[in-house]
């Protein structure tokens, strides 16, 4: 395996991650919708006449609401990160798949009539160091 495979792996395990945060993120939003949904609308425990259980239970849709406001925040943050990953990759795929073996010479002397066939590629610098 040549260095820019394992480059290349590298940055499709780094793909798959971050799907799997996102899917783990989507998971997450739907079980804290279920429990808002599971509190019911805010004057439905006021009616059971407990004025402790429904300040309770008002801190705790507070609570999940802005749970849901941060998620949705780190969702959109996620999807950006996914596509940017996901342009990277697809760029250095092209580049690794997008050259032609070409026949050079090698030395001089005794291996002037050698043949060494090399992969050009350009070696675009890595960004995020």
């Amino acid at each position: 395996m040549t260095i820019r495979d394992s480059q290349l792996n590298s940055r499709r395990f780094e793909l798959d991650e971050t799907r799997r945060k996102l899917r783990d993120l989507a998971d997450l939003k739907r079980h804290i919708d279920a429990s808002l949904e599971r509190l019911g609308p805010a004057g439905d425990t006021a009616a059971q006449g407990n004025g402790k259980a429904d300040g309770n239970a008002r801190d705790r849709r507070e609570t999940l609401s802005r749970s849901l406001d941060e998620i949705d925040r780190k969702i959109s943050k996620t999807e950006a990160e996914l596509s940017v990953e996901q342009e990277d990759l697809d760029r250095h795929e092209l580049v690794r798949n997008g050259y032609d073996r070409i026949p050079v010479a090698v030395g001089r002397g005794r291996g002037r009539n050698q043949i060494e066939h090399i992969r050009i590629v350009r070696s675009p610098r890595d960004e995020r160091a």
